[in-house]
């Protein structure tokens, strides 16, 4: 037995520890509990400030998502007014070449009118010379009528009617 007992005595002496041994230990493993503590609350700090930095994250995202957007829609806004723009030009080109070709055509007009003018005024001198003629050979027909009256009332005295009528009988006057 005796072999026996020393086996189990050095069994157990190795496994027992010295009280200071005990005590050192006891401290080192409440420092390392408390350390473990510590670290336990700075990663709880470090989940609270990662979902902070997520949610962050999430609105910068999102935020940046507007931003993206509102930048499309700036860009087919900017396209559409360029579109907008040359179709003006476009237009503008259109107008500015019509009111040349107007313009010319309106040189045109001008200068055939002016010729209307003169061929008018040259008409209305010929019309102004026709009509004194007009008037000349009008004037000439009163004098001659008036002298045919005067000539036809001498004429009477000396004829008598019966005569008369049968000189314009003889002319192709009827009388009834």
């Amino acid at each position: 037995m005796k072999p026996f007992c020393y086996i189990v005595l050095l069994l157990i002496l190795p496994s027992c520890v010295s009280s200071k041994k005990y005590k050192q230990l006891k401290e080192t493993n409440i420092q390392i509990q408390n350390e473990l503590q510590h670290a336990n609350n700075l990663v709880d700090e470090c989940s609270k400030t990662n979902l902070n930095l997520e949610q962050k994250l999430l609105n910068a995202n999102f935020e940046a998502q507007l931003k993206d957007e509102k930048l499309d829609a700036s860009r087919k806004e900017h396209l559409y007014k360029d579109k907008v723009i040359q179709g003006l030009e476009d237009d503008l080109i259109f107008v500015k070449s019509s009111n040349a070709e107007l313009s010319k055509r309106t040189d045109e007009l001008s200068a055939s009118n002016k010729m209307n003018v003169d061929i008018m005024k040259k008409l209305l001198e010929d019309s102004e010379l026709q009509h004194l003629k007009v008037l000349n050979l009008s004037l000439a027909l009163q004098k001659q009528d008036s002298l045919n009256i005067h000539l036809v009332k001498r004429t009477k005295k000396n004829i008598s009617d019966e005569k008369l009528k049968k000189s314009l009988e003889k002319l192709g006057f009827v009388f009834y």
